[in-house]
Parts: structure tokens; sequence; C-alpha cells
């Protein structure tokens, strides 16, 4: 959103008061973002959303086991999706790919950032793995693979997905086009996102500066801010309202209204579309479940708050963006601080969110 505290400061106080652009640029927390790279740029190992991953030999494509309770994860949705999960689930279908990212980019673009240019290892890629036809029902470990690949540059391969996941991206896209037709609505694009993939698109990683988002855990860090958000005003747009403002506008008008593409993000605060994503890593960490009930959230709000704190966002896509077609949710794939620092990438939780 910004390139630096200054450059914050000016666009800033063209909207807020001094005392609120003060509260916001020390609230300021850095993260890297995506930016569209020309068609074709596309490097061995480089930086990517969608399409698939540069891998060495022996390193396969991750396909999800079976869950021991397919039935436990079915009935979390309504009939219909329930059914789909069943048919998904005894397919044992590989992982949607969702990112690749280079490593060694992203550490020279961390430089002068503080603890975050520490945060990742200097060298390799990460490679990121997510279940998009059960996850949005199954957040925890087993919805996502994210792999630390330390291979060298030079041994790296461009992969084909695996006919098993092609086949189901293909069935997918014949089930819409022909729903399409009877309704006389416009045919999906040859390569079009599906839940088993989404469209190539090289990137390059930038570094920026964001104000937390109300609902994140660095919001609760910042008691003078939080506060200063809750007054109302009768008569005149309130603090809140210019700050939820600022965040329309910088992530609507990126890539389109239609298309808010600058929600992807690696490291950083989180933009969580309902409460702060790592609440619900916690507790699904801790308790083995999805949610707790009211009763039970009270009952253990201090250690769940206390946990949330203890895990990272290690990378944030926007559903929408990921397919380039219609689609809704963001994906979060976070990690304790403790397993990020030991390189523990088999520990990632991944959670999913929509409004």
């Amino acid at each position: 959103m910004f390139d630096t505290p200054a450059d914050a400061q000016a666009q800033l106080a063209q909207h807020l008061t001094r005392p609120q652009v003060a509260m916001v640029v020390e609230a300021l927390v850095p993260t890297l973002v995506f930016r569209p790279q020309p068609k074709g740029k596309a490097n061995l190992g480089g930086t990517r959303i969608g399409g698939t991953p540069d891998l060495p030999p022996g390193l396969a494509w991750p396909r999800r086991a079976k869950p021991a309770d397919i039935e436990a994860i079915a009935k979390r949705g309504n009939a219909e999706s329930g059914e789909e999960m069943r048919r998904h689930f005894r397919k044992e279908l590989p992982y949607a790919f969702f990112a690749q990212v280079d490593l060694g980019e992203a550490k020279e673009k961390m430089k002068g950032q503080g603890a975050l240019a520490d945060a990742l290892p200097g060298h390799g890629r990460l490679l990121f793995f997510y279940d998009l036809s059960a996850g949005p029902w199954d957040n925890g470990t087993e919805s996502a693979r994210v792999i630390w690949d330390e291979s060298p540059r030079e041994g790296l391969a461009a992969h084909v997905p695996p006919p098993d996941l092609a086949a189901a991206a293909e069935d997918h896209r014949a089930e819409i086009a022909k729903v399409n037709r009877e309704f006389k609505l416009p045919l999906p694009k040859p390569d079009s996102g599906t839940p088993y993939g989404g469209p190539a698109r090289p990137m390059s990683l930038h570094a920026t500066l964001r104000p937390p988002a109300i609902e994140s855990l660095e919001m609760e860090t910042r008691p003078a801010l939080k506060a200063a958000l809750a007054l109302r005003s009768d008569g005149e747009e309130s603090f809140r309202d210019a700050y939820e403002d600022l965040f329309t506008r910088a992530f609507d008008t990126y890539h389109g209204a239609a298309n808010a593409g600058r929600r992807n993000q690696l490291l950083g605060s989180p933009l969580p579309e309902q409460s702060d994503p790592r609440f619900e890593a916690e507790v699904v960490s801790r308790f083995g479940v999805q949610h707790l009930s009211q009763d039970q959230w009270k009952a253990h709000k201090p250690e769940i708050e206390a946990g949330a704190r203890s895990w990272r966002l290690l990378l944030q896509i926007d559903v929408g963006d990921f397919l380039q077609e219609n689609g809704e949710g963001t994906v979060y794939f976070l990690i304790r601080a403790s397993d990020l620092s030991e390189r523990r990438f088999e520990r990632v939780v991944a959670v999913y969110q929509q409004t």
C-alpha cells in the first residue's frame, strides 16, 4: 500500500487529521505483495501464482490422502456440496497448485524490513498446494501442503499437471459449460481456473507497508488506534469510515473492483474476511474441531488468544484472483513462529474464510 513511512504520511494526510496520520503510520506492518509480470516472462524457479510448479527429479506433486472420516467433513456442507466432497475424496486427487515463491527474490525484497527479512529461508522455493474442493470445509494441516525445495535452479523442470488432476479440471469446465449453455451465459475460457488449478501468472514480489486490518491481532497491539477507530462522530465521516475506505480503494482499484488481486500477500498481517484467521488456526490445532460453541469459546478465550499470537501468516491468496474467474473467499497458509524458525513447513495450517 505504501512504499515508505514518508509515502504513507503524505498520502494519509489527504484524508486524515495529523493525530490520526501519526497513529496509522506508527502501526504500519511490512509485507510482500505480488505484482503481475508481462505474459511470457515466466522463468524457471521464479515466483508465480497458479499454473504448475517447477520441480527437481524425485520431488513428486503432492497428492491428498483419503481422510480417515470423510463423512465428518462432508456433513459440514449442504447436501449437494457434501456429495461432491465424497466423490472428490474417493478420487484421491493431487492438490491444486496455488503458488511458487522464489525465496532468493523474497530475501532481496525484504532487505531493510527488520525481523521480516529473516522470516524465510534465503534460498530455494516455497511451493504452496491446496485442496480447493474440500479445504473450505476442512481447516487444518491436511487441506494444504507447503514444500521448501532447496534444489539448485538448474536442476528444475516445468511440470504438467498429473493426468487425473487435469481430467478433473476438464470435467469441471465441461459441467460449467453445460450449465451456462442452458442459461445462455458465457462459456468458460479454455484456461479458466477451476478448483483443480488456476491460470499460470508470473509474478514479482514487492515490499510494502500496510496499516493493520481492524479485525487483525496487530490492531490489538495498538490500543490508541483501536480506541480512536471505535469512536463515532455525528454529521461527518468517522475515522473508522475513512480507515475502511482506504482499504477499499487500495484493494478494489488495483486490478478492478471485480478482482481485488492485491489481497494476495506473503508474510505480514492478514487481511481477514471475518475474524483474524490465526484464531481459527489455533482452535483447529488445539481442539481438533473447526469451530467452538460460544460457551466453549468463552471458557477457553484466554488460552486461545494467547495461542493465536504464536501464529504467523505465511501466504494469503484471494480465490477469485487465483481462478481469474468468479470466486469467493480467501485461503490463509499459517504457521507457528517456532515452526517457521525451524523450517517445519509440513506443519502449515490452511484456513479458508468467506464473507
